[in-house]
């Protein structure tokens, strides 16, 4: 996962992880995971330290979705776009960097 769910109570401003529906640990924060995955070619939950922007990117997907569950898989936002750009040119820096050892 890219955002824990302790991030993801105080994202959307909740008190305790069990007050938050479980549709935000067993559906959301998975599909955003998968979601940034797909969208920049990188597993971002997987480093062993998340990037910054990685979290950040998956924190506004998470008030977006949360806030209306009609926006999942809608981001025609330009500053989302935006981020989910910078993450791909992100991830394709460090593959490059590798390929040129």
């Amino acid at each position: 996962m890219i955002l824990t769910e302790e991030e993801a109570m105080k994202i959307l401003d909740y008190t305790t992880v069990e007050d938050m529906p479980g549709k935000i640990t067993e559906i959301l924060l998975p599909a955003i995971a998968d979601y940034l995955k797909n969208a920049t070619g990188k597993d971002w939950g997987k480093d062993e330290t998340i990037d910054p922007l990685a979290k950040s990117t998956a924190g506004v997907l998470l008030i977006r979705w949360f806030e209306d569950p009609g926006q999942i898989e809608n981001v025609n936002d330009i500053g989302l776009v935006t981020l989910i750009n910078q993450l791909e040119a992100k991830y394709l820096q460090e593959k490059q960097a590798i390929e040129d050892g």
